[in-house]
């Protein structure tokens, strides 16, 4: 597993040009992923209402925007458990009348837990595994052949309150 960095202060983790470049990819349909929480992913308390916001784990964007057509797995802190993180699927989508975005819970894992996930395309949704729980969420239009991966990134809003660090490896 490769180890991501969110810096304190930043959104995106630290990672170079020519990773960003190979995760671009023709008629990607399916994500395979392993990942474990690292212990500063959590912290307590809330340091405003914006940190319940989601943030990005991995997934897939469809087309040249992932503010176009997306699907991720989320995570942010189960605040009233220590060591417990949230994980939920995510889409996005700019045409979508309304909100633009949908959040459906998965479940909660441990920090330091090595966890499986799966995002799948298919069947006029995506499907969203996460060990043994799966969810459904819908995609209301066809999937552009162009896809790229999404890595880690923080907020929402807010900026990382400290360095956090999340082992991912994405298949």
């Amino acid at each position: 597993m490769r180890f991501y960095e969110i810096k304190k202060g930043n959104h995106s983790a630290s990672m170079s040009f020519f990773e960003k470049l190979g995760g671009i990819g023709w008629k990607i349909k399916t994500m395979s992923l392993r990942f474990v929480f690292r212990k500063e992913c959590w912290w307590t308390p809330a340091r405003n209402q914006d940190d319940y916001d989601q943030n990005k784990l991995a997934g897939i964007g469809f087309g040249t925007n992932h503010h176009n057509n997306s699907v991720r797995l989320t995570w942010v802190p189960d605040f009233a458990h220590e060591g417990m993180i949230n994980i939920s699927g995510y889409t996005y989508d700019e045409k979508k009348a309304g909100q633009k975005f949908t959040i459906v819970f998965i479940k909660s894992v441990h920090i330091g837990e090595t966890v499986t996930g799966r995002i799948e395309s298919r069947d006029g949704g995506y499907f969203i595994t996460v060990n043994d729980v799966t969810v459904k969420m819908d995609n209301i239009k066809a999937d552009p052949n162009l896809c790229f991966r999404l890595y880690p990134y923080f907020g929402g809003n807010n900026t990382a309150p400290h360095n956090m660090t999340i082992e991912l490896e994405m298949g």
